[in-house]
């Protein structure tokens, strides 16, 4: 793992690696923020996915390892592009640094790091991470290698609001506190700065010029070599005052004002109520062994005791009361809604950069995630060097819920015959499906029938559940058939065969079909 990785991205190596030196649609409602998840869609937005720092179009526009992101009130997208020491901004399909400083390239051959205030032009960072915008138009900025809380206003001047750029954890006057890699920040309505001060294991809060720590500080230490013996986090729940985190990463607000952490070396997403004094767990578990620096990652969807992540990072509350969760070494997002946990967007446990159908396409290694309204939000895909978005699928117009129609990706295919109902399987003309992917079809009579594109082929016959091809042998739920001279095939064979998704709109009654995954579409 090179110096870049070693300062930017710490995830759950982070203790370790310190020691010597990460739309409205017809047919669906909207009521509830995320109700359209068998149809959510994942495309990219900004970046090209190469290492770079270029500005100019979001198509050609480059990041470095973005780790955070956020929206400001004019619904401009910020982004704390951590690798490249800077904090852009994408607003009218433009991406512009906002605030950072060039200062060469390191030894890794990767933009310095710096520490200096001032115009934005002049200012630097060292590692920027976790962002939020207050009320006042500042971008507060979780400057983690610099271990410090920074702001840039509206007219682009950059100030150190807490710490002194020096490790160390020291409450009290902010100019004189002093933090240990904070990773997050979120700012309360009435201006009240939360931090998730990742390697203290706390949470802090800056208010009225003054840093304190809500919670205790973990006295845990683990061997993790013959000999070598580290302070680390720990768990626990109960009084505020006695509670314990591991590596908290991720810190988002609620409507009542209380507290969301995503506690990463616990894999746990806890909850923190300020007016109680409490912190209780409402997702994840898993046992810390003893000489162990954090619980060992997992996954699993499910009732929110019984879910597992694996690094949860960034998250964000939706105006519903659900939380979005960056699950970032399980490579997907996540949602926590009355108790139950989902995955939203990803493949997990794979890495990959492909759009399409938000289930069946990858992210890598996501970091931070903002709701944007109407059902979707961004992501900082870190891994992949890129911001996206994930949002509902949007029904074609003109749609009536009269006879079954098909939709292919958005467009609606025309066909002389609607598809049918047998026995509870969907069969659709193979004609207008097959064309429109690209096939051949053939009639060679007696009830054969040719698909063909380039050395991809599949035979059938009418009555058999058998389709010879080039891939061997495969067999069909049901018989295909023939009606009104059009042959009809199980749309379950084109799910299976051509790697593609099948969904029923049953409020316009069509068949919906998509690529589950397709080049960047931007």
């Amino acid at each position: 793992m090179n110096g870049f990785m070693r300062k930017s991205i710490i995830f759950l190596l982070a203790a370790l690696l310190a020691l010597p030196a990460a739309l409205a649609g017809a047919a669906e409602r909207r009521d509830a923020v995320l109700d359209n998840l068998p149809l959510y869609e994942l495309r990219t937005y900004a970046g090209t996915g190469e290492y770079g720092e270029s500005d100019g179009d979001r198509k050609t526009a480059e990041f470095r390892a973005p780790i955070g992101v956020t929206v400001d009130s004019l619904g401009r997208i910020i982004v704390a592009d951590t690798g490249n020491q800077l904090i852009r901004t994408i607003e009218d399909g433009q991406v512009t640094t906002t605030a950072g400083l060039f200062l060469g390239f390191d030894d890794y051959g990767f933009p310095a790091a710096g520490f200096a205030n001032g115009p934005a032009a002049e200012a630097a960072f060292d590692s920027p991470s976790g962002i939020a915008v207050d009320g006042r138009g500042r971008i507060i900025v979780a400057d983690a290698g610099n271990h410090a809380i920074r702001a840039i206003s509206p007219d682009g001047t950059v100030s150190t609001i807490a710490g002194t750029g020096i490790l160390g954890h020291t409450d009290g006057l902010a100019i004189y506190s002093q933090f240990h890699h904070p990773l997050d920040v979120a700012v309360s309505r009435s201006g009240v700065i939360y931090v998730a001060d990742t390697l203290n294991h706390v949470i802090r809060k800056i208010e009225n010029g003054r840093v304190t720590t809500l919670n205790k500080p973990s006295g845990r230490t683990a061997e993790i070599f013959p000999g070598v013996v580290v302070p680390t986090g720990d768990y626990r729940d109960g009084a505020l005052s006695e509670a314990l985190f591991n590596e908290p990463s991720g810190i988002a607000i609620d409507e009542k004002g209380n507290l969301y952490v995503a506690d990463t070396g616990n894999q746990r997403i806890r909850y923190i109520d300020l007016e109680a004094g409490t912190v209780t767990t409402v997702a994840g578990g898993g046992e810390l062994a003893a000489d162990a620096l954090y619980v060992e990652g997992g996954y699993a969807d499910g009732k929110a005791e019984e879910a597992r992540f694996n690094a949860p990072r960034g998250i964000e509350v939706t105006p519903d009361g659900g939380l979005i969760i960056a699950d970032s070494l399980n490579h997907v997002v996540r949602y926590l809604k009355d108790g139950v946990v989902t995955t939203v967007a990803g493949v997990p446990g794979e890495s990959g950069k492909w759009d399409g159908v938000a289930r069946a396409t990858h992210l890598s290694l996501p970091t931070d995630v903002h709701y944007i309204g109407d059902g979707a939000f961004v992501v900082a895909d870190s891994g992949n060097n890129r911001i996206r978005i994930v949002r509902p699928y949007d029904v074609p117009a003109g749609l009536e819920g009269g006879a079954i129609e098909v939709v292919y990706n958005r467009k609606v295919l025309e066909s002389d015959a609607e598809p049918v109902i047998i026995g509870g399987s969907m069969f659709v003309p193979a004609r207008i499906i097959s064309e429109a992917l690209g096939y051949t079809v053939d009639y060679l009579g007696d009830g054969v029938a040719t698909l063909t594109q380039g050395d991809a082929w599949y035979r059938i016959r009418t009555g058999s559940t058998t389709v010879e091809s080039a891939f061997g042998n495969l067999q069909l739920p049901q018989a295909p058939f023939i009606r009104e001279g059009l042959l009809f095939l199980p749309v379950r064979f084109f799910a299976e065969q051509m790697d593609l998704h099948v969904h029923w709109l049953n409020d316009v009654r069509a068949v919906l079909i998509r690529d589950k995954q397709i080049e960047l579409t931007y």
